[in-house]
């Protein structure tokens, strides 16, 4: 009778971790419009102006423009309307959608590779490693979050465009973000990279002679990389929404570029004319976040063995 529950423990526990994260279908779902969103941002702009006639093929920073139609409605040729420089609403948005992932993955680079590092380093050194790492992690949590992304964006905005243009200006944004990130990733990695080290299987090791750095990267790393990508994927909601907000604001990417928050700062002075140019890119944010958030909620589920366990 034992025998036969440990089987079965061990064939839920050891079960393929997509068999879980499949078992939640909203997580599903939403990865599927997830990886369409990124499809048709990266091919989107280029696949809608091979449908339409050569002479009116006019693409300006990837976004379709027809000067001879200013704030117009759905049509055949536009089928989104177009904003108040006569620019298609649909590829715009194909191009804003292509703009806010990017962010959030450059943001997720620095996140990880910063906030896990850091974290990893702290949990298991501890000492004065992890007081340094843990009081400037508590300096960046003491101060709102966002409205150092604010300070930063407005503070060296002008710079970073005069020197390298709407790229400094994408890097920038991504950076201020990151820095409000990172702590909450260190926090995390730290915690559970302390409560691994505890543990008989690191304690062999460390009396087997092997090294801190092999400890560390053969044995502490992949038992904290579940949860490395569950709180990087559950951030990007976090993330899009933010930079959305720097945008909203004036803060973040600016024209010729394209951003969700953008598309809508720029609409919402002629919102009671024009609602769609604000609601459309609203709705995008909207979606997005909430497909993120299933998407991570699955990823917790499916990679978290006490999860698994449970399940």
């Amino acid at each position: 009778m034992t025998d036969n529950a440990n089987s079965v423990e061990q064939t839920l526990t050891f079960r393929p971790w997509w068999i879980y994260f499949l078992r939640n279908r909203a997580a599903a779902v939403s990865v599927v419009f997830v990886l369409t969103s990124l499809f048709f941002a990266l091919v989107g702009p280029t696949f809608y102006q091979r449908l339409l006639p050569a002479e009116q093929r006019n693409l300006r920073n990837g976004v379709y423009q027809d000067y001879d139609v200013i704030n117009g409605t759905s049509s055949a040729m536009h089928w989104l309307g177009t904003d108040y420089l006569g620019r298609d609403t649909l590829t715009r948005l194909f191009v804003a959608v292509r703009v806010s992932l990017l962010v959030a993955l450059l943001v997720e680079t620095l996140n990880i590779g910063l906030g896990g590092i850091l974290g990893l380093l702290a949990g298991y050194f501890g000492g004065w490693v992890d007081m340094l790492i843990s009081r400037a992690a508590d300096m960046l949590f003491a101060f709102p979050g966002l409205l150092l992304a604010i300070l930063v964006s407005a503070v060296f905005g002008s710079t970073a465009r005069d020197l390298y243009g709407g790229t400094g200006r994408l890097l920038l944004v991504a950076t201020s973000l990151s820095l409000v990130s990172w702590p909450l990733m260190a926090r995390l990695v730290r915690s559970e990279t302390l409560s691994i080290k505890s543990r008989d299987f690191i304690l062999a090791t460390r009396g087997l002679g092997a090294s801190n750095f092999r400890i560390i990267v053969r044995h502490i790393l992949p038992n904290v990389t579940w949860l490395i990508i569950v709180a990087a994927t559950l951030d990007v909601a976090s993330v899009i929404v933010s930079e959305a907000t720097l945008s909203l604001l004036g803060l973040g990417i600016e024209e010729p570029g394209a951003s969700l928050g953008l598309m809508i700062f720029r609409a919402v002075s002629k919102l009671e004319r024009y609602p769609m140019q604000v609601f459309i890119p609203a709705v995008a944010i909207t979606t997005l976040v909430i497909a993120f958030s299933f998407v991570g909620d699955g990823l917790r589920d499916a990679l978290d063995p006490h999860s698994r366990r449970i399940s």
